[in-house]
């Protein structure tokens, strides 16, 4: 800041709705008394560090090496038996069939004769019906309108049963009327409103003609023409081919029953006894005998057994068991190695990895300011002669005003008052800020 301990301005500053005034008071003079404050703050020049230091943690592998154990598989050959033939007797017969030629029947022809006739024409056969008129009955309802009339002193009645009202003019009746219906309370009397069904028309039933009555002809029998058979007609068979009889063919050899163990002669095939039979065409005749090897003499193929523990032995080697122990009497096939558990490697931590935290504080650094405010103090001075008044503002003020050469901060005599409009008040206000 600009601190001017000594300079003497002869005016009073005043500060009015943004516009500072500096009056010339007449007869005082003006002079400044200043203070120095002094202001110690803490100013933080370096930000808290924070610094982690790892240790890793401290470790040694321990191996385990597998462990294992062999098995094997067990085999034996089986030498093969030695057969002898296999033969069987075997039988089979020859057959025997004949021809039958049936009898044909006589072969006859029909001629048939029609029957000799006559026409005879007749005439139709009829009779005269009387029909009468037809008819049907319409009903047609009475015509009717309502009325409404003035009963003088009149009694209303109502039938409890079915609602009727009747109107009277007599007081005491005994409350049946002349069909005997009977329930009959008087429930109303004095000049009664009544109203009245007046019948225009009756109801009368109209007889409709629908068809009016006619004779009519029917006929019992229209005419025909009868045709008389004078002879019937008949048929005439005559033979046209004699019949003739049946025959047998001579018995011939046909072919030999299948080759069977059975002996003795079979029944015949078609199951028919009899020479005149005509269902009898087939017979057994003579039995023939033969021997026949049904399966040669051989020897059979060694056979491959495989060792199963606690059960029958195998042919198949997938099913042969694996053992450790060798079976008394078997030959080895083959063996493997069994890992009852696999090598491992495995990792002791020694000490566990760790972790230390090292902070540097922040760093401050004191700082001293210092301020000063002056205030003005008038001496009297109306002994003065008016000239010696200043009449313009200190060169040194005048050098704290801003934008003295704009329009703002012109600087306007009216009257002996010197006024700045705009540069005063900021000057003033900055100098109130700094105090």
């Amino acid at each position: 800041m600009n601190m001017h301990s000594s300079t003497k301005i002869g005016l009073a500053a005043v500060a009015v709705a943004g516009v500072a005034s500096v009056v010339a008071a007449p007869g005082a003079q003006a002079a400044q008394d200043c203070k120095t404050t002094t202001v110690t703050s803490q100013v933080k020049v370096a930000d808290e560090k924070k610094t982690t230091e790892v240790t890793p943690a401290v470790t040694h592998v321990e191996h385990t090496d597998a462990v294992s154990h062999e098995e094997s598989r067990f085999s034996t050959v089986v030498k093969g038996e030695s057969h002898e033939a296999v033969t069987e007797d075997q039988f089979r017969n020859s057959v025997y069939t004949r021809t039958y030629t049936p009898g044909t029947a006589a072969v006859t022809d029909t001629i048939e004769h029609p029957a000799e006739t006559r026409t005879v024409e007749h005439p139709a056969e009829t009779h005269t019906v009387e029909h009468p008129a037809e008819t049907h009955v319409v009903h047609h309802e009475a015509v009717t309108h309502e009325e409404t009339r003035v009963q003088d002193r009149g009694y209303a009645y109502k039938q409890k049963q079915t609602g009727k009202v009747r109107y009277l003019d007599t007081p005491g009746w005994n409350g049946e009327d002349e069909h005997g219906d009977k329930g009959w309370v008087r429930f109303a009397e004095g000049d009664l409103t009544e109203t009245v069904t007046v019948v225009d028309v009756a109801a009368w039933d109209e007889m409709v003609v629908d068809k009016e009555a006619w004779t009519e002809t029917v006929v019992d029998r229209e005419a025909w023409t009868e045709t008389v058979v004078v002879k019937e007609a008949w048929t005439e068979t005559i033979v046209v081919e004699e019949a003739t009889s049946a025959v047998f063919g001579p018995w011939q050899w046909d072919r030999f029953t299948t080759w069977t163990t059975t002996s003795g002669t079979p029944a015949d095939e078609d199951g028919q006894d009899g020479d005149d039979n005509p269902l009898n065409l087939s017979q057994i005749g003579e039995q023939y005998a033969q021997t026949v090897i049904t399966k040669e003499a051989h020897t059979d193929l060694d056979a491959t057994l495989y060792f199963v523990e606690d059960g029958e032995p195998t042919t198949n080697l997938a099913d042969a068991s694996w053992t450790a122990d060798e079976p008394a009497g078997w030959d080895l096939v083959d063996t493997r190695t069994v890992e009852d558990s696999a090598a491992s490697d495995v990792t002791v931590v020694d000490s566990p990895a760790s972790s230390v935290t090292v902070v540097i504080p922040a760093v401050y650094e004191t700082k001293t300011n210092e301020s000063e405010k002056c205030a003005a103090v008038v001496k009297d001075a109306s002994t003065k002669a008016a000239s010696e008044v200043p009449s313009r503002i200190d060169a040194g003020l005048a050098g704290n005003l801003p934008n003295t050469g704009g329009p703002n901060g012109v600087l306007l005599a009216a009257g002996g008052l010197l006024v700045s409009i705009g540069g005063i008040g900021s000057f003033l206000a900055r100098r109130r800020r700094n105090a």
